[in-house]
């Protein structure tokens, strides 16, 4: 079996979410101030090219989600994750659902979490296209404030592929 390879793609910026908008909730609970964090409106595509096809076997992400030291809106970080969906096809395994009382679908979507950082694939999705990162979520307590949270991201995510042709 050939070895793999890698690429990586890194994610390193500041955020602010703030009551105003609809992205974090607070709860003041005798000063632990909980909060929880949803970001729907992040999203970025990878589209790959300059190969014939793209098998990816695996993905990982490294890194962490911290609050930023000079904000006056810090919290601490329980837990992150990130979605991550991937436009390819796995010829192996197709399936359809005839009824589901969850939406269950077969998309290639992944929820990569400080806690499950790590997704490897026996057999690849095969062709692949375009990578999107998307819907950031974190939880913690400790909000200095219960109007917004700043929190830091250095999130960086490999990517363990083949690739046939240039």
């Amino acid at each position: 079996m050939d070895c793999l390879r890698s690429f990586f793609v890194d994610i390193d910026v500041q955020r602010t979410y703030a009551t105003l908008g609809t992205n974090i909730k607070t709860w003041p609970a005798v000063s632990h101030n909980f909060w929880q964090i949803i970001d729907f409106n992040t999203g970025s595509n990878l589209i790959l090219q300059g190969f014939k096809r793209i098998d990816l076997y695996g993905i990982e992400m490294i890194g962490s989600v911290y609050t930023d030291v000079g904000a006056n809106d810090g919290a601490i970080v329980g837990d992150y994750g990130m979605n991550v969906n991937i436009t390819g096809t796995n010829p192996l395994v197709n399936a359809t659902f005839n009824s589901a009382y969850w939406p269950i679908t077969t998309q290639n979507k992944f929820v990569l979490t400080k806690f499950q950082n790590k997704v490897m694939f026996n057999t690849p999705i095969s062709g692949v296209t375009n990578i999107n990162f998307g819907n950031f979520n974190a939880q913690g307590n400790g909000a200095e404030t219960l109007n917004s949270v700043t929190l830091e991201l250095e999130l960086g995510f490999v990517f363990y592929y083949k690739y046939d042709g240039e």
